[in-house]
């Protein structure tokens, strides 16, 4: 057996394992009343997002002109037009990327799930994202999710916290003494004490993100 043939066959269970997965997704989404789209790839504009970069590319014209061309960072703004042409429930399984992200949370090209509910309120959302995580991991076969020394059980009822008691559950930060106009420099020491490494020029939006990710 090829070399190559050996490593895709230890390989190929996970990848009949993320078609089962798509193929159970989809049919959640359907059987909950959502209209899949396909939105486009390439756009006009990037998007105004401070922490988000898009890849650029080059629209040539057959008479040979260019226009600049980005690809997109998220299917967000397409599938909002079709929220306000009328659609109440959609979701894609979009194609995304994203410049100047490599790591072991990011790549700069990913599958986003992106679905959108309009005039519901956002519990509802909260609970497609647990009935997600379980329906994957019955599709997969497992009991719990591991990742970097920590597990969950899928399956269990969510615990559902609010911004400010997540800062000071996971980082030790009280988030509502931290707001303005409490001084940036101040939260930035805050987020020193929980392991997270400020810029020297961040904003307050900067430190909030950084602890957040």
């Amino acid at each position: 057996m090829p070399v190559s043939w050996r490593a895709h066959a230890d390989r190929r269970p996970l990848l009949l394992t993320r078609m089962r997965i798509m193929a159970a997704l989809r049919e959640y989404f359907s059987r909950h009343g959502f209209v899949e789209v396909e939105t486009p790839a390439l756009t006009v504009s990037p998007g105004n997002e401070t922490h988000l970069h898009a890849f650029a590319t080059d629209l040539v014209h057959p008479e040979g002109t260019h226009q600049r061309r980005y690809l997109r960072t998220s299917p967000e703004f397409a599938c909002k037009k079709l929220l306000a042409a009328g659609e109440r429930r959609v979701v894609e399984f979009a194609r995304s990327f994203r410049n100047r992200e490599r790591g072991a949370l990011h790549h700069p090209e990913f599958t986003l799930i992106e679905w959108y509910r309009a005039n519901e309120p956002y519990e509802v959302l909260m609970d497609d994202c647990a009935a997600i995580l379980a329906l994957a991991a019955e599709v997969a076969g497992s009991s719990r999710f591991s990742f970097r020394g920590r597990s969950l059980d899928p399956f269990a009822p969510a615990d559902r916290l609010t911004v400010a008691d997540a800062f000071a559950r996971y980082a030790g930060i009280e988030l509502e003494a931290a707001l303005p106009p409490a001084p940036a420099k101040s939260f930035a020491a805050a987020a020193s004490a929980a392991g997270v490494r400020p810029a020297a020029d961040d904003s307050w939006g900067d430190i909030f993100s950084r602890v957040l990710v």
